[in-house]
Parts: C-alpha cells; sequence; structure tokens
C-alpha cells in the first residue's frame, strides 16, 4: 500500500526503480550492483514486485531478470530483443509478455504506454576516459566479465513507458535518449532521468529536459554500479541549473533504498 495512498517511488541502485499504488509494485530493470561499495539489497526486495519491466536489453538492466523472477511470480514486460535474450537464459516464454512502441495495457491501478526510446551515445571523451583509467586495473574480474556479457545483451528496441496512475503521468526513462519520430507528452508530473553516459552530462541533460517540461525530475543511475565502466556522476551542478532552468521544477536526488511518497 502506498505510504501517501497514491505512488511510491524506490530507487534501489543503477536503473533499478519500483513504482508502487494501491498494493501493485512494477519493477524496472532489476540489477543488483557489481561494487560492494554500493549500498546492497535483498533479492526478495525485488522478487516480490508484482510485474517487472524493462527499457531496454543491456546487461545492466536485464542480467538479473532470470535470478528475480525465479523466486517471484511476476511476468516481464519487453521488446523482442530482450525477450530473447532472456529465452536464450532459460527463461519460460509464459513468463515473458513482448511489448512495442505503441501498445497499452494495464496493471491494476497503473495503465501503462509503451513509446518509443534511444539509447545514450556515449561521448569519445567519456570513453578515452574510462578506459585509460587505472580503476581498469583496480576492478579486472568486472571487465572480463563486462567482456563476457555485453555482447550477449543487445540494447534492442528501446522503450520509455508512460504510467498513468490516479491523478499522476510519469515519464520513465531508461537511457537518456529520446525518438525524434516519437509523440512523448509534454510537462507530465514526473519524468524520470538516467543521469549517466556523458562527459558533459550536465548541458546534455539541461538540452534533453528542456523539451519535456515535467513538474519533477527524478534522477537515477548515476551511481557506480558496475566499476570500471560506470562512475559515481555528480549532480549538484546540474540540480542547481535545472532549478533555475524552471522555478516550478522539483529535482529529486533519490538515495538508495530511499521511498518518495507522492
Amino acid at each position: 500500500m502506498s505510504l501517501s495512498g497514491v505512488l511510491d517511488i524506490k530507487w534501489f541502485a543503477s536503473a533499478t526503480i519500483t513504482f508502487s499504488a494501491e498494493g501493485r509494485t512494477l519493477l524496472f530493470d532489476p540489477f543488483l550492483p557489481w561494487n560492494k561499495a554500493v549500498e546492497s539489497f535483498d533479492m526478495a526486495q525485488l522478487a516480490a514486485a508484482d510485474d517487472i519491466l524493462i527499457t531496454h536489453g543491456h546487461f545492466d538492466h536485464l542480467i538479473d531478470v532470470p535470478r528475480v523472477i525465479a523466486d517471484g511470480k511476476a511476468l516481464v514486460y519487453c521488446s523482442p530483443e530482450a525477450a530473447a535474450s532472456l529465452h536464450r537464459e532459460g527463461v519460460a516464454k509464459d513468463r515473458i509478455k513482448i511489448v512495442n512502441p505503441g501498445d497499452t495495457f494495464t496493471l491494476g491501478p497503473f495503465h501503462v504506454r509503451v513509446l518509443k526510446g534511444k539509447h545514450i551515445v556515449f561521448d569519445r571523451k567519456l570513453l578515452l576516459k574510462t578506459f585509460i583509467s587505472p580503476r581498469m586495473f583496480i576492478y579486472p574480474r568486472n571487465m572480463y566479465r563486462m567482456l563476457r556479457e555485453t555482447p550477449k545483451y543487445p540494447a534492442g528496441q528501446v522503450l520509455v513507458y508512460e504510467l498513468m496512475v490516479k491523478d499522476k503521468k510519469i515519464l520513465h526513462f531508461g537511457s537518456l535518449n529520446a525518438d525524434n519520430t516519437e509523440n512523448y507528452p509534454i510537462g507530465v508530473d514526473i519524468m524520470t532521468l538516467p543521469f549517466q553516459g556523458r562527459s558533459d552530462i550536465n548541458r546534455y541533460a539541461l538540452e534533453f529536459v528542456q523539451n519535456f517540461k515535467p513538474e519533477m525530475l527524478y534522477l537515477h543511475h548515476f551511481d557506480d554500479t558496475f566499476p570500471p565502466i560506470s562512475s559515481t556522476v555528480a549532480t549538484a551542478d546540474f540540480k542547481e541549473a535545472a532549478g533555475k532552468l524552471s522555478q516550478s521544477m522539483r529535482v529529486f536526488v533519490p538515495v538508495h533504498g530511499e521511498v518518495l511518497a507522492i
């Protein structure tokens, strides 16, 4: 049951977020961090979700789904490409619902519309900074694991989810990019913002946000969950700049395990 009677949002790590209302919990992109420094959480918390929705098929959004659903009852809603990855990993077809842009469906109090998205394009400066970093030698096991797993998990069609629950509209992104052929809603109550993937992330994210004019931004994916490729991204400067962009727009930067009651 939602603490506020409308909606609870909880960020676990990376892009792993739950939206809960009226006893129904939607879990997005479950991923267990590969970094012991990131606060851990119990698998049972993820397995308790009623539904699992996937934004795209990269390993940090999909690799732990088989473990999560093995301990729970949820169905997985994802693109055909992500479904193929899950089938390969032994997930039964009756646990997967393939969805495509334009689809609509209802999950308890949540009315869901699937939209086209795109994955963020990593810039050269970020790539160079990442791959010449001493951290590459600090986390050799992670690097080996990523080299092994990444080719097995193509992004496929990136999905953006519009959620309606009571009088609240949420626009959920799993990667910070948009498809210019899609008709996204403007001025939603909450827009989630994955804050990772560019060396110029502050400027890039500000320009991105200007197109959507949400009432509130909910940041995620800014933590260091799979070093050495990921990193902890500072959010203070962006939060200040976004506040100047629109005095009416609230920017919420969660901590691991924190529940935001709307």
